[in-house]
């Protein structure tokens, strides 16, 4: 942004209409401001403007040196109220320059588009002022570059964030993987334990059983065949 832009205007000339010694009293103290003011006492120019209020508070363009002052010290919301006073001026400079002014206290505040809209009636008031042209399309272009580091922040942050889904969820899937590994490991460690010499497996225990039990069955089907019938009468050898 143009620093001419960013500056300050220029003091613009008090006026005063009254007696003689008010007038000596008011111009004097203004006179001391802006003396402060360049030399950058802004505090001590505030204070000489404040006094010379007090001499003249419906002065417009005192209105306007204070908003100059207030700026230079970072009260920007008390500068913004004492330019809008001046605004009220029937000079149209003075009504343009607070304008401008305004404008930038509200940038300054990072109210871009808010400072937008005070250039705006700056260039309504002087369509010839240059200053608040550039102004406008410096933040115009600003608050574009703004949008679009927003956007690929954005984009950039949702492609982070799908790549840490990825990455847990193949994670998640090493870890399925190698609890499977694991189990079937487990169950081959079983069996060969089971299929060692000397030692017999549980299925093999459960055929023998079966075939014992098989065994006894015949048996004892063989022993009742064999026993005598009820109602037959053996005869005895003699």
């Amino acid at each position: 942004m143009r620093e001419k832009g960013l500056f300050l205007s220029a003091f613009v000339c008090v006026f005063f209409l009254a007696s003689e010694t008010s007038w000596a009293s008011f111009r004097g103290k203004v006179n001391r401001g802006n003396s402060h003011y360049r030399q950058k006492k802004f505090e001590e120019a505030l204070s000489s403007y404040r006094d010379a209020r007090i001499d003249s508070p419906s002065s417009f363009p005192l209105h306007f040196n204070m908003g100059n002052a207030l700026y230079k010290t970072g009260k920007y919301d008390e500068a913004v109220k004492e330019y809008e006073k001046a605004t009220y001026a029937k000079d149209a400079s003075i009504q343009a320059k607070a304008y401008y002014n305004m404008g930038n206290c509200l940038y300054r505040k990072g109210e871009l588009l808010e400072s937008i809209l005070y250039y705006r009636k700056a260039l309504e008031i002087d369509p010839k002022d240059e200053d608040s042209k550039y102004n406008i399309e410096f933040i115009q272009k600003k608050i574009k570059e703004m949008m679009d580091k927003q956007k690929n922040e954005g984009q950039q942050q949702q492609q982070q964030q799908q790549a840490q889904a990825d990455k847990e969820e193949k994670k998640k899937e090493e870890d399925r993987k190698k609890e499977q590994q694991k189990k079937e490991q487990e169950k081959r460690a079983e069996e060969q334990e089971q299929k060692k010499p000397g030692q017999m497996s549980r299925e093999d225990a459960e055929r023998i059983l079966n075939a014992l039990s098989d065994d006894e069955k015949k048996a004892e089907k063989k022993r009742k065949m064999m026993m005598p019938q009820k109602g037959i009468r053996v005869e005895k050898d003699w």
